[in-house]
């Protein structure tokens, strides 16, 4: 009796410690099957704000692709496009992700995901001020990204202001199930350079 005694407190201390161990782990694998893998696709707008005038906004498609590259590892892939023109965007993040969420791999703009979506970050590089802000939900992704630039660009004036609001939503698994296309969306394979200089292939989404 009394070695049954003495064991029962050691087995819950055992647990408890098991437990405390086991649950940073299985956060975080839960941040990437909560907000990644699986494309959120839709209404991205491009606005375009120049320090002095009006300001210009165009409306096209996209899709904003969180993926596993490796253990701890995700890439945070963002594109966008205006039908029937040039204008389009393509930003492609890696990352690390842990319990607290993920976040950029260490550079002059920084990026993170907390753990309850919630987006925030920026910084400057290359004479460009970055600025990200928004939610990420199962369901979907409100997404602001803003670019202001120091010096003129492709005709814009410095000081001019590109904003990029992506809203876009994904399917449950049941109703995705079996389905490769989703408002003009499909996955499709594409080499996708690693932070190093490494290339790896992806799924990733193409919009018409």
């Amino acid at each position: 009796m009394p070695g049954n005694s003495l064991a029962a407190p050691c087995l819950r201390t055992l647990l408890t410690a098991l437990l405390l161990f086991l649950a940073p782990c299985g956060f975080a694998q839960d941040m990437i099957e909560r907000f990644g893998e699986r494309p959120y696709t839709g209404r991205v707008d491009f606005k375009v704000a120049p320090p002095s005038g009006k300001p210009v906004t165009h409306y096209g498609r996209g899709s904003v692709l969180l993926e596993r590259s490796a253990p701890g590892k995700a890439v945070l892939q963002l594109r966008g496009k205006v039908p029937d023109s040039t204008t389009q965007t393509e930003l492609t993040i890696p990352g690390i992700y842990d319990d607290a969420g993920w976040r950029s791999e260490p550079d002059d703009v920084q990026m993170s995901i907390a753990a309850d979506g919630r987006v925030s970050g920026g910084g400057v590089s290359d004479g460009r001020t970055f600025l990200f802000s928004g939610t990420f939900s199962p369901a979907e992704v409100r997404l602001e990204v803003r670019v202001t630039t120091a010096r003129e660009e492709g005709g814009a004036p410095a000081g001019t202001t590109l904003t990029f609001d992506y809203r876009v939503k994904r399917e449950t698994l049941e109703a995705q199930a079996g389905q490769d296309v989703e408002e003009g969306c499909r996955l499709v394979m594409r080499p996708i350079a690693n932070f190093g200089g490494g290339m790896t292939m992806a799924q990733v989404p193409e919009c018409d």
